[in-house]
């Protein structure tokens, strides 16, 4: 990457000797400075002193917010999001757009680059030594790490979301939730069989609900690779700087949610070609907030939506429908670690006919579960419930 950028500069380096002699030396000079400030790079430092995602995570191990093994898994999946950025900016000429004519375990339509992606996130977590348990949406049943089958983590995650996007250059990302293990109970024996109805068993029975998460985050390959992570205390989020250090950069220290009038914006989200498919008093709650006003925003990908209601603020509405009773993002490894960056940010994440069901306290039963979803700033997700409320009253 980084000797691209310099053949790009030596590239066009010959156009400074082809510029109009009419220029005077001093202003180009100027310009030039100018053009040197407004590049000039900013460092950041979070509130434990951190620029980097891998000192980050250093220092919250010294403050005893996350374990080493922890901060491994964590390094890990940051690894994995590098290799899948890069795959991602490539994908056209490298032949990886398109359909891999397969379907995954919630019979979805899988790309080519959904398969490639997870492939690349089961081997960096598994290599990280700390992982006894895979769960990933592009496979049926959990995967167990052979290597390190007593592994103090399980980890869940999308390795492309949005990935009916990538044919089109439009944002997608990867997301990942990490629970504990509690010790041995997910324990397999290589050598028995039915090891697949075992790992079933094991994930539902040690997963009570997202509360129990450690940590959750997503990466967005967009026009920059954003890294969004929180382990409980905040939420932090990292751009990957590709051109220089290769490394992942602290640009968003302790993030919340902006209400209206304070930083935040009046924008609602949610597909509305569904909307004639939502509750009937849903669908007058879109009428209310265009009649007032509201912007409306829609990438349709759950991390671009997400990410710009974390940073703009505002409502997304994931409600089910008559076609999708359940919603369609996965519980486990989509609305739950969304939810937890929600709440860590100052929001609310919630389902439920009445928009009042904490998410991040709904049980899984099956490991592809689906889920809907309400998700902004506090005053967003209140101002959905009591209009909601009054229209039962």
């Amino acid at each position: 990457m980084l000797s691209t950028v310099q053949g790009f500069r030596v590239a066009c380096s010959p156009c400074a000797a082809i510029r109009p002699s009419s220029r005077k030396g001093r202003s180009f000079q100027a310009r030039k400075a100018v053009r040197a400030s407004a590049v000039q790079r900013k460092t950041n430092t979070g509130k434990n002193g951190a620029k980097y995602l891998s000192t980050w995570l250093l220092k919250e191990e010294l403050a005893g917010r996350v374990d080493n093994e922890l901060a491994v898994v964590l390094q890990s999946i940051s690894v994995a999001c590098k290799e899948i950025s890069c795959l991602v900016k490539n994908a056209p000429i490298a032949g990886m757009t398109g359909v891999a004519d397969s379907t995954n375990a919630s019979g979805d339509e899988q790309k080519k680059l959904d398969l490639v992606a997870n492939e690349v996130f089961c081997r960096c977590v598994a290599d990280s030594g700390r992982t006894g348990i895979v769960v990933t949406e592009e496979e049926d049943t959990p995967i167990a790490v052979e290597s390190t089958s007593d592994g103090q983590y399980i980890v869940c995650f999308d390795p492309i979301d949005g990935s009916s996007n990538i044919d089109a250059c439009v944002t997608t990302g990867s997301i990942f939730a990490i629970y504990s293990s509690e010790q041995d109970t997910c324990k397999v024996d290589w050598s028995a069989d039915g090891n697949d109805e075992i790992l079933e068993k094991c994930l539902t029975n040690v997963r009570k609900s997202g509360k129990e998460l450690v940590a959750a985050g997503y990466c967005m390959y967009s026009s920059s690779t954003v890294f969004m992570l929180t382990v409980g205390d905040g939420v932090y989020g990292f751009t990957l700087d590709s051109g220089n250090t290769g490394e992942f950069i602290l640009s968003h220290d302790n993030i919340k949610i902006p209400e209206p009038g304070a930083g935040g914006q009046n924008i609602y989200s949610g597909n509305n070609g569904n909307v004639d498919l939502w509750a009937p008093e849903l669908k007058e709650y879109v009428q209310h907030l265009q009649q007032s006003g509201s912007s409306y925003r829609y990438i349709g990908a759950l991390v671009g939506d997400f990410h710009r209601t974390l940073l703009y603020g505002g409502i997304w509405l994931y409600p089910p429908d008559t076609k999708a009773p359940n919603g369609k993002a996965r519980l486990l490894y989509e609305v739950a670690p969304m939810s937890m960056i929600a709440e860590q940010a100052g929001g609310m994440s919630t389902w439920g006919p009445m928009a009042d069901d904490r998410v991040l306290e709904v049980v899984p039963q099956t490991v592809h579960q689906k889920s809907p979803m309400f998700v902004g700033s506090t005053g967003e997700v209140k101002r959905l419930q009591a209009f909601l409320a009054a229209k039962k009253n």
